[in-house]
């Protein structure tokens, strides 16, 4: 096997308050867990392999590592397919585990092997990313990336966000967004437009029982306060406000 960097895209993702979880429930709720974010995991990786090269894989603890080549003329393809892979997990993970990920994602020399580990300037952009400034659930994007299409409004296949804090990326609602900005001309009186509503909905309740589970523990608190409040802003862009706002 020859040991060499490729360029490659790497995901870097964290299961969020994953200590809390072990120390709180059972071997075995714990297992399960994980196994369900393992295959949520897989589906996506399936479909990324159907159009485009294989991704490489690695779990260990509450990490989860993903990649894929990419060469410098065909990053902007390749993290289209990956960002929307990574949203759909995202948003399938929290609605159907209620666990929440956050992650960093980055562009260049990785050596990603199957069974031989992984490791790289790319992977410890993305840990960085991660651990130092993803502080609620979301990936956020490094500049080795977001130079590849940092004069577009979106990808072509999901929207990434401004956050406002110097850094661009994804969350749990970024397709959910995307799809009722197209559902406004119809007042979201579709079949789609209620669904996605209706999952914009079932986030804002998972994250108010989450605010409620974490009340007295502000160090994860303040993460999840900061979902909600990405959550409100399409709840009200959206027209979809609690009782308990004020309208503009």
């Amino acid at each position: 096997m020859e040991v060499a960097y490729q360029k490659r895209i790497c995901l870097f993702l964290d299961i969020l308050g994953f200590s809390a979880l072990v120390k709180s429930q059972s071997c075995e709720v714990v297992h399960k867990i994980v196994q369900d974010i393992k295959g949520e995991l897989k589906s996506n990786k399936i479909a990324i392999g159907q159009i485009y090269s294989e991704p490489i894989a690695t779990t260990f603890s509450d990490c989860i590592v993903l990649s894929i080549e990419a060469d410098e003329s065909d990053v902007e393809q390749a993290s289209n397919i990956l960002v929307s892979a990574t949203v759909k997990m995202l948003q399938e993970t929290y609605l159907n585990q209620r666990i929440a990920l956050r992650g960093g994602m980055a562009y260049g020399e990785l050596f990603h092997h199957r069974t031989d580990g992984v490791f790289g300037p790319a992977m410890i952009k993305a840990y960085e990313l991660e651990s130092q400034f993803a502080d609620w659930p979301r990936v956020i994007f490094d500049q080795t990336l977001i130079k590849h299409f940092k004069d577009k409004a979106r990808l072509p296949s999901i929207g990434f966000t401004n956050y406002g804090d110097g850094f661009w990326g994804v969350d749990c609602l970024n397709r959910i967004e995307d799809v009722l900005d197209q559902e406004r001309i119809y007042d979201f009186e579709t079949a789609t437009g209620k669904e996605f509503l209706e999952m914009l909905q079932c986030i804002n309740k998972i994250t108010e029982e989450k605010l409620e589970d974490h009340y007295g523990n502000p160090k994860v608190y303040a993460k999840y306060l900061k979902l909600r409040d990405r959550i409100y802003s399409l709840l009200k862009r959206f027209n979809q406000s609690p009782p308990y706002f004020a309208r503009d």
